[in-house]
């Protein structure tokens, strides 16, 4: 396969039905791999790419990449696989050494660490052909709002990453497509952000194997929080399950772009008023501690993959400090 098969999908991606704006231009880096660059100034609310779902190609559909159910689908995995070196480095590769830093980083978060090491063990029975097809599918496919099924997404998986990027939408036949947010300038490139809920950095490292520094969210998961308290201020049966004297706090609290989610405050109410600020601070202080940041940097200068997972271990503890700031600020306004 030539090294530009992603010029033959194209073609085969807008016969089939498939829409790239004609203002739009893919570009292959021999290092960074595809983009998606705007060749002309484009208005905002302006379609920019539609993959129809006729050409979504399932996950659970793909059983090896070497026998395709046709040209479309066999042109696509052969495109990306022309720019694959990047899955040697996501965690769920790690050697044995690189496991343990992980793990020791990790080990005090016990849900986080609960998660993924059942993802590492798991990966690890699969055959290697079964595990490519993994690693494909972490930044290479979503789930549509409707289904739970996941899928690929020929032409739209060109475009790069970043937090702040434009967010999938689906269509009324089930179609995937962006549009623009924003007027877009000439030699511009189109990001979009692959996740809609706010998980924190290294969960989405774990997840697509890369971090980017433009992320910026943290997420409490429901059922994390529990207080055992001899006195409450309020008891929202809405928020909170109630086990003698421990609450849960049911619901997940979700901090994203320099703001946090309206039912954090709801659970504060349960403290006394005079107690709420510290009780935030110490929320979210227990989360950072939780995190064991790795001591020695040879293993980082060794290792690529150790590299990119301090760099999420970095941000999830910048992130907390940037809403302790924040928490702190705003107490002081009132």
């Amino acid at each position: 396969m030539n090294n530009n098969s992603y010029q033959e999908l194209l073609r085969i991606f807008t016969k089939k039905g498939g829409f790239f704006n004609k203002d739009l231009i893919i570009k292959k880096d021999i290092e960074k791999g595809y983009s998606v660059i705007a060749k002309e100034n484009i208005d905002r609310e302006t379609i920019l790419i539609n993959v129809p779902n006729n050409l979504l190609i399932p996950f659970e559909k793909v059983k090896n990449l070497n026998n395709f159910h046709n040209e479309f689908e066999e042109i696509f995995f052969k495109t990306i696989n022309e720019n694959s070196s990047y899955l040697n480095y996501h965690p769920l590769k790690s050697n044995e050494k690189e496991l343990d830093q992980i793990c020791s980083v990790i080990k005090n978060n016990k849900n986080l660490y609960k998660n993924f090491l059942i993802k590492y063990k798991n990966f690890n029975l699969l055959s290697e052909e079964d595990k490519k097809i993994k690693l494909l599918s972490t930044t290479r496919a979503i789930k549509l709002n409707k289904q739970k099924k996941k899928f690929f997404m020929p032409i739209m998986d060109l475009v790069n990453y970043n937090y702040s990027g434009l967010t999938y939408q689906m269509g009324e036949k089930e179609n995937i497509f962006i549009k623009s947010k924003n007027d877009i300038k000439k030699n511009e490139e189109i990001f979009v952000n692959y996740t809609s809920s706010s998980i924190n950095a290294i969960t989405f490292f774990f997840e697509h194997g890369f971090i980017d520094r433009s992320f910026n969210s943290f997420e409490i998961k429901g059922g994390e929080l529990k207080f055992t308290l001899n006195s409450i201020s309020t008891y929202n049966k809405k928020y909170f399950s109630k086990d003698n004297e421990t609450f849960t706090f049911k619901e997940d609290i979700n901090f994203t772009n320099n703001n946090f989610s309206s039912n954090f405050m709801k659970l504060l109410e349960i403290f006394p008023s005079n107690q709420r600020y510290s009780a935030a601070i110490k929320i979210l202080s227990m989360y950072k501690n939780l995190i064991s940041p790795i001591k020695d940097q040879n293993y980082i200068k060794n290792s690529i993959i150790l590299k990119n997972f301090n760099m999420s271990v970095d941000l999830y503890v910048n992130i907390i400090d940037n809403y302790l700031r924040l928490i702190t600020k705003n107490n002081e306004k009132n």
